[in-house]
Formats: structure tokens, sequence, C-alpha cells
């Protein structure tokens, strides 16, 4: 395929994508990704999977794309992108999920910027699938709560030279989590030249059932803990009373019946299916509030039994060297 001939800047552009048991969406952004017009292009998958999908990703290595499986998944999603980013051979690197749909011409928009001296590059992110009321509901939130000055988005992309000095993005602790708009903020603080396109959209599929919801939601919900620990230094008494609060006002909210109700009203503003959407997205958030509670002490006893796990090692290491 032709780059497009506009774009006088020519790197080669590495897409870097992660993926945990995403047997049902990889092939489909893998096929959109072959199709992107732009050249020179690598792929590369870099795999935590116990399902099909590394066999369905090993299938297209005669299209160019590279597989990397990992047997132990030690450091989420955020450790697999740095994986990929510090395997990778291009100028400029491309960070998609599993289920992200880039248009042909998408790396030909945002080139553009980096020809324009750009360092990183964040676009619009975009529900597919709104015909599913889960989905649906995330697209409406991501619209009634935009991020004027925002650091991550689907579809974010930078050069690899601003990444390694940065360290790629942060999180490789002995609890695996990802927050991977940390990334942009330090290629921020160190300096680097962002620029935030809404003209240019990255769709991608959104969790459309119930349990995938769940999941989805329980898992978000896992890194908050592991956040405040590691990241922020957080004392560990502290990280728990956080937790405690944050139970406390998700019952209260719902106790005074009308904020989330005003909450539902808001979101379904932004659904093409208005007030229609009112009683569904009541649920939804009721839904997202209990996966994320789940979520948020679970994530609570993952650091507990890191803590505990450091603890025994340094006092079998202590007794050891008496």
């Amino acid at each position: 395929m032709l780059r497009h001939d506009s774009v006088k800047f020519n790197p080669l552009v590495s897409i870097i994508i992660p993926t945990r048991n995403e047997a049902q969406d990889i092939a489909r952004t893998l096929e959109a990704c072959l199709k992107l017009v732009y050249r020179p292009l690598e792929i590369i998958v870099v795999d935590d999977s116990q399902d099909e999908t590394p066999k369905i990703v090993a299938a297209y290595a005669g299209r160019g794309v590279h597989l990397i499986h990992r047997d132990e998944n030690r450091n989420g999603c955020c450790g697999a992108r740095n994986l990929g980013m510090q395997s990778a051979s291009g100028e400029i690197l491309l960070l998609l999920n599993a289920d992200a749909l880039p248009r042909p011409d998408f790396i030909t928009q945002i080139l553009r910027h980096y020809e324009e001296g750009a360092d990183y590059v964040i676009v619009q992110s975009w529900v597919l699938n709104q015909d599913c009321l889960w989905a649906r509901y995330i697209h409406a939130g991501a619209l009634a709560n935009p991020n004027r000055d925002p650091e991550w988005s689907e579809g974010f992309s930078c050069r690899r030279a601003a990444a390694e000095k940065v360290g790629y993005i942060p999180g490789d602790f002995p609890v695996p989590f990802c927050r991977d708009y940390k990334f942009g903020h330090a290629l921020n603080d160190a300096g680097f030249r962002k620029c935030v396109d809404r003209t240019i959209v990255m769709e991608h599929i959104s969790p459309d059932r119930l349990d995938t919801y769940w999941r989805n939601q329980v898992w978000r919900g896992k890194f908050a803990a592991p956040y405040n620990y590691y990241l922020r230094k957080m004392p560990f008494w502290l990280v728990w009373l956080r937790e405690l609060l944050k139970l406390g006002r998700t019952i209260i909210w719902y106790a005074l019946i009308f904020p989330p109700i005003l909450h539902a009203v808001r979101l379904a503003s932004f659904s093409p299916l208005g007030k229609g959407d009112i009683l569904r997205f009541w649920l939804v958030r009721l839904v997202q509030d209990c996966a994320r509670t789940v979520g948020n002490f679970k994530g609570f006893a993952m650091v507990v039994r890191a803590c505990s796990l450091e603890s025994y090692q340094t006092s079998r290491i202590s007794s050891s060297n008496a």
C-alpha cells in the first residue's frame, strides 16, 4: 500500500497492542491495522492470554505481525506496552487496545502533527457499538465529562525517543496494575510537546454485555489501592481509610436518591435515545459502582498480599544472613 502523498515525514511507525484473552476482538483489530494505508509499519502484539489469542495472532506472522507471548504477567497491560515499546524499531509508537479499529488514514493524519514538531498526539476516542446499553453509557460518559487537557486517549502515540527519555509508562511494581495516563503526564512534565486533535478519531468496541462490563469495571477498580500505595506513596493505613470512605460516599450518594437520578438524566442527554435511557443509565451506574467497589477491595487485598510476601522474603533473607 502507498502512504498518503501529503505526508512528507515518512518514519517507521510501530503499533503496540497488549492482549489478554482477546480472542473475540484481536483478529478484527489486526485486520484494521493491516488496512492502514501508511507504510513503513510494524505491528507488535504483547500477549498474556490463556485463550486462543496467541494462536490467532500467530496466524498473522506471514503478514508482518510480531507476537511476543509472556508466560508470566507480573506488571499488567502497562508492562506489556512497555515491553512492546522497548522491542519496537519505529520512530513513532502507536499504542492500541485489542478492541481498537483505526481508520485507514489514521496514521497519515497523526503524522502531520509529528512533522510539525509534536512529541505525542492525543485523539478523540469514539465507541462504535452504541446500539448496546453498556457501550452507550461509556460513550455518553465520555461526552458528558470531556477532559479539556487530556494526557491519554485511545490511539495514543508518541516519539520513541520521548518514551525512552521518560522511562516509558510508570508502574512496574509487585502488583500488576496500570495507570496509562501517567505516561502522558511524564512526557508533559519532561517538557515534550503535546498535540490534542479531536478531529482525528480512534474507534473502538466497548463491553456489550453485563458480564463483560462487570469484569471490566472490577478490573478498573482494582487499580485504585495499588496506585495510591505505589505511585502516590500513601501509607498503608491511609490507603485502607480511603477505600472505606469511598464505600461510605457511594452508600450516601444512593441513599440521597436524587444525585444518581440527576447523573442519569445528564448522561441521557448525550445518548441517541435521550430520556429513554434515564432509568437504564441509572441501573448501569449502579452496576458500575458495585463492580468498582468490589475491585477496590480486591486491589487492596493484592497490596496486602504483596506487602506480606515482601515482608516474609525480607525476614528470610535477614535470618539467613544472621
